[in-house]
């Protein structure tokens, strides 16, 4: 990200400057797939939810960032105007490197290494709460990941493994539909496309501009109560209520901007821009931060760096799909591109009401038992000595015959 925001600012022509973007895209693709792999794996289960959604709700933080930063830069008048955006992200790219230096590795991870002192020293540090200070419900989650990860070891990384087993692909179908459904409320495009869209609605530059960052405000505050909720209701739940309050959403306003777009009439101009951000509220209220936290824990450990991709590629692949095509489509067709966004969404949160199963309140291990695998080592079959000393050569775990 680094090398894409020096190449950025310093480019002298298109070339250049496309080769630029293309470093930020690939650097971005790395930084959104393990996130959610990371957070999920550091998380205990009854707040996984929170803390991976947590994801959703910084890339928001970021957007309103870049948001203020284009309105302020605006008012430059300077020739280097348009390189001072990349110039802030070389700054929060080196922030973000600098950060990395601080941040423990996944107990996961470790044990996948043999390195199970380092992924109990993780576990303890992270999971220790005031009505657990001893860490024991940490220790029992470290002996059913030791357990679930040494057989696991056992088992094919490949892709072809993935598409060659039912539960496998069930799990790639879940994490592709999730991310087809969010892409297909018409997040992306109105995101995208907002200075397009208010322009159409007569805003000058500033007003595009603003709107866009208060829109974004919506959302960040949107997703933050999506990651406190989301442990409490449910992932599907929230995906289903999500998608279908997107789909009224999406509906009225294809309904407003049938009337009202290119008009003069200000009450209905006025309700066109209160659905745009009625639409975001829905959405990240529901679904911003549950499909990043579904996506990562629906997948076992030996691959679910590989598993989250498929939600991730579902996401971009279908914001190709709906974004290419978007400017020319709201020229030609105008308001009847918003009724593709309604049906595709309709259809897919129909098939996850059907489909998914719900995960919230298990440890990723035992989110095996919901796609038909096995769990090595069930939480409640753990039990553990008080006067525990870790590798001091007590024997602590205790497994009960079922």
């Amino acid at each position: 990200m680094i090398i894409s925001g020096v190449l950025s600012a310093a480019s002298v022509n298109p070339a250049m400057f496309i080769v630029s973007r293309g470093f930020c895209g690939l650097s971005a693709g790395m930084i959104l797939g393990n996130m959610p792999v990371y957070m999920s794996e550091i998380s205990p289960p009854h707040t996984r939810g929170l803390l991976v959604g947590m994801h959703a709700t910084f890339i928001t933080i970021g957007y309103i960032t870049c948001g203020v930063f284009a309105v302020i830069f605006n008012f430059v008048t300077s020739s280097i105007q348009w390189r001072l955006q990349f110039i802030m992200l070389i700054f929060f790219s080196l922030v973000c490197a600098g950060s990395i230096f601080f941040l423990p590795e996944s107990p996961r991870w470790y044990v996948e290494q043999g390195k199970k002192e380092e992924a109990l020293a993780v576990m303890e540090r992270l999971h220790r709460t005031k009505s657990d200070p001893t860490a024991r419900l940490a220790r029992a989650e470290f002996y059913q990941i030791v357990a679930q990860v040494e057989e696991e070891s056992k088992l094919p990384h490949s892709w072809w493994y993935i598409f060659s087993n039912a539960h496998l692909r069930k799990r790639a179908y879940c994490s592709i539909l999730a991310f087809a459904m969010v892409q297909s409320s018409g997040l992306l495009v109105i995101f995208n496309l907002m200075p397009i869209l208010f322009a159409g609605l007569g805003f000058n530059n500033i007003m595009q501009l603003g709107l866009s960052v208060v829109w974004v405000t919506c959302a960040t505050i949107g997703a933050s109560v999506n990651s406190l909720i989301v442990d409490r209701v449910g992932r599907v739940k929230l995906l289903v209520v999500g998608g279908y309050l997107c789909t009224i959403a999406m509906t009225i306003q294809c309904a407003l901007q049938r009337y009202y777009l290119h008009s003069n009439y200000k009450p209905g101009i006025n309700a066109c821009v209160a659905f745009f951000y009625i639409f975001i509220l829905f959405y990240a209220v529901t679904c911003d931060a549950t499909v990043y936290v579904y996506n990562a824990e629906i997948w076992p450990t030996h691959l679910r760096s590989k598993g989250v991709t498929f939600g991730l590629g579902s996401y971009f692949v279908f914001g190709i799909v709906y974004s290419s095509p978007a400017a020319q489509a709201f020229d030609d067709i105008e308001w009847r591109y918003y009724l593709v966004f309604i049906c595709v969404t309709f259809v897919t949160v129909n098939l996850i009401w059907l489909t998914f199963p719900e995960t919230k309140g298990l440890s990723l291990e035992e989110v095996n038992l919901k796609f038909g695998d096995t769990v090595q080592l069930a939480l409640s079959d753990v039990r553990l000595d008080h006067e525990f000393k870790p590798y001091s050569g007590q024997t602590e775990i205790i497994v009960s015959s079922s």
